[in-house]
């Protein structure tokens, strides 16, 4: 599968030792280790926008998005973008907003607006990744429906594969319904009992999954671990070694 040619991994995965050597873990993960081709942020370790540069270019690393929070979102949008700009990243995503009901959606929609506006004019595009909890109906809809339906069109969509399969959804079907927002997808396995499995020892069939995605335009895949079986960065490595073993 072409696409399969890059695949990024959001850091949050290895949040342990990230902690304790963030340059070090970018090499582990990159070119000169298992060969992850872009990155996911989920904060920046304190790097400058130079040092980080340098970090990602030393390990054929690609700065693909990052998630920030929606603090962040409303209150240093600025800092924010010119970061992402410094790096060469494509995407800011909000990874999570609480919401129960349509009116809570409606004003979340009304703050993320002219974030969406702010991010797109810079060059930049702005995205939501979901959890399960925006799959409640309101009014017959789902809240992610109507997150999106009251967003600028320039919004986009980090589908996460896990939480769409948590909450009892169609994750085909549904990239099916948003094909024109979904430009991100979470690789992310889910077992019998709902947790966050190894990616080659759940219920979800990827090879079938990234093809319809492949099919309805997502441009990168982005694995996402959780839980593991023994460590972060053995979990991650047995992920793309599943996933090499999905390329054509």
């Amino acid at each position: 599968m072409k696409l399969l040619n890059e695949f990024a991994i959001q850091l949050y995965s290895v949040r342990d030792v990230m902690e304790n050597n963030f340059t070090g873990t970018l090499e582990k993960l990159g070119s000169k280790g298992m060969g992850y081709t872009g990155v996911e942020f989920a904060g920046f370790g304190g790097l400058t926008a130079e040092e980080m540069k340098k970090a990602l270019a030393d390990n054929g690393l690609k700065p693909i998005s990052s998630h920030t929070g929606l603090e962040r979102l409303l209150t240093a949008l600025d800092e924010e973008i010119t970061y992402h700009k410094d790096i060469g990243a494509e995407y800011i995503i909000c990874p999570y907003a609480e919401m129960e009901t349509k009116a809570d959606v409606l004003e979340l929609a009304k703050k993320l607006t002219p974030v969406t506006e702010k991010i797109t004019a810079a060059g930049l595009k702005f995205g939501y990744h979901n959890h399960a909890h925006e799959f409640i109906k309101d009014e017959g809809e789902y809240l992610l429906d109507i997150l999106f339906d009251n967003l600028p069109d320039e919004a986009v969509m980090e589908l996460d594969v896990y939480w769409t399969e948590y909450a009892g959804i169609d994750t085909k079907a549904y990239m099916d319904k948003h094909k024109n927002r979904l430009e991100l997808l979470h690789i992310k396995q889910i077992g019998k009992d709902k947790h966050n499995v190894e990616l080659d020892k759940g219920l979800i069939d990827f090879k079938d999954l990234i093809k319809k995605a492949g099919m309805n335009g997502v441009k990168h895949f982005i694995l996402e671990q959780e839980e593991y079986e023994t460590t972060s960065l053995a979990s991650v490595k047995n992920a793309i070694n599943y996933i090499n073993s999905l390329r054509e």
